[in-house]
């Protein structure tokens, strides 16, 4: 009985000392080195024009810790088909999981109308870019401006386009 109580004793003490370390470990070290990935691109938008549409593509980047802080630098290349219409994005994401899932995102976006799109005329196709902003938890707005380079009114040339989403 006297050597299971040393043997506890020892244990608890060693789990003491190592808990430091431990915490130190969780906390996460800095790391100047990146680290690249590769993700799926996911999200899901309701507003102008496409009414409600889903994204789905690629994320290639990398990610690193510094000065007790996550960094990343990602490309997504993504497609987002939707009930008023369609588009194609190219973006820079700055994001983290460290950071609650705040972050951006500035796209080259291809945009086409169809079906009676919310405040665009049909069969359009547009050119522009986009930004959107993820407050926390990767929901957030996203603004467009585009021009329209087939099948468009002179008058109605340049479009702002706004939703609401989650993820791209």
């Amino acid at each position: 009985m006297m050597c299971w109580r040393k043997w506890a004793a020892a244990a608890s003490a060693a789990m003491v000392l190592a808990l430091p370390v431990r915490a130190a470990a969780q906390r996460g070290a800095d790391d100047s080195i990146p680290r690249g990935h590769v993700w799926p691109a996911l999200g899901v938008h309701v507003g102008t024009p496409q009414k409600l549409s889903a994204a789905l593509g690629v994320v290639v980047g990398e990610e690193w810790r510094s000065d007790g802080h996550e960094h990343s630098r990602n490309l997504a290349l993504y497609a987002e088909p939707g009930l008023g219409g369609g588009r194609t994005t190219l973006a820079y994401l700055d994001h983290g999981y460290g950071s609650f899932g705040s972050g951006f995102a500035v796209g080259a976006t291809v945009l086409r109308t169809w079906r009676d799109p919310w405040g665009l005329q049909d069969n359009v196709t547009y050119a522009g870019g986009d930004v959107i902003v993820w407050p926390i938890l990767f929901v957030g707005p996203r603004i467009g401006v585009f021009r329209g380079i087939s099948g468009v009114d002179r008058a109605k040339r340049w479009v702002v386009t706004f939703d609401l989403g989650l993820g791209l």
